[in-house]
């Protein structure tokens, strides 16, 4: 990049490596141009950047020794809440391996199902919570290792699911389907909190307290705001989230206790599986076994010659 003194330049660059020391503080970023650039840090800026991510760079070029220009960073802002949903679409495909399927009709999904919740205390917790989250859940990945540990695969996972929710209650017609569609959109909403995010690791409040709980705290707060704290919907909702990991050593709090809870678990479960293992069988020729597979007690599994 050519630079001229006093200049300013903004970019929409990820976050490729983050240095510091007692005298120093500085990143390295990769622009849309493909140009790697060092950008000078405020050490109070360290704090609101992470590895792998992308953001809104504004820097102002400056002279520092013998005229040596320098980037000098002036603002920092994410990505996700700068550009629109059309211009952040185009920005993963530049920066990331997305998930199987485009943000866009990700989004459009979920969309579709928030907006088929009938029952209004559901529908307005809900969607009170997801407009809150929106622009990271599409970003955020499910999980660090194991299953949809890639940009997006939150939201994929979300949806998946949803499309699970149907064809079980054609089945069993009892199970209540709006209760089933705002649980499934909330259940893993506070892995943004407890994820730091791409290429990230669990944060303080995510190995302290974790995302069941922290979403049930949130569903409680949502409730309160909106009055409906006293409801029926909304203990089905936080009892649904407290226990949608199925067993306490899983890491739930209760086990589920209603048949809406009980589908919860069982599609998390299955999504997180053959997701998994449809993964796995890409990498593997027909005729022989995967890798052991971490989310499948370790087991190894046939790839069969049958069409």
């Amino acid at each position: 990049m050519e630079l001229n003194v006093n200049q300013t330049y903004q970019m929409i660059a990820k976050v490729e490596s983050i240095n510091s020391g007692v005298h120093f503080c500085n990143t390295t970023v990769h622009t849309l141009d493909g140009e790697h650039v060092n950008l000078k840090l405020d050490f109070e800026q360290l704090e609101k950047i992470s590895l792998g991510k992308v953001y809104e760079f504004t820097a102002q070029a400056i002279v520092k020794l013998e005229d040596e220009l320098i980037l000098k960073t002036l603002t920092i802002k994410p990505a996700e809440e700068v550009l629109s949903d059309e211009e952040m679409a185009k920005v993963l495909d530049s920066f990331y391996v997305y998930a199987p399927m485009p943000m866009l009709e990700i989004k459009k999904g979920i969309e579709k199902y928030l907006n088929k919740i009938d029952n209004n205390i559901l529908k307005e917790v809900t969607k009170k919570i997801y407009k809150e989250h929106q622009k990271s859940f599409y970003l955020h990945p499910a999980a660090t290792k194991f299953h949809h540990a890639y940009v997006g695969g939150l939201s994929y996972h979300t949806l998946t699911m949803l499309k699970l929710i149907d064809p079980f209650i054609e089945i069993y017609p009892y199970l209540n389907r709006d209760l089933l569609y705002a649980g499934t959109i909330l259940h893993d909403m506070s892995k943004i909190g407890e994820i730091s995010g791409v290429d990230g690791e669990y944060t303080k409040e995510g190995l302290l307290i974790g995302h069941l709980v922290m979403q049930t705290i949130d569903i409680d707060q949502a409730a309160k705001d909106l009055g409906y704290q006293d409801s029926e919907e909304v203990l089905m909702l936080k009892h649904m989230i407290i226990s949608h990991h199925g067993q306490f050593n899983f890491g739930s709090p209760k086990r589920p206790q209603t048949g809406e809870a009980l589908l919860l678990w069982f599609i998390d479960t299955m999504d997180s599986k053959f997701t998994v293992l449809g993964e796995a069988y890409q990498d593997t020729a027909v005729g022989t076994f995967t890798q052991m597979i971490s989310v499948l007690d370790k087991m190894k599994f046939y790839k069969h010659h049958i069409k």
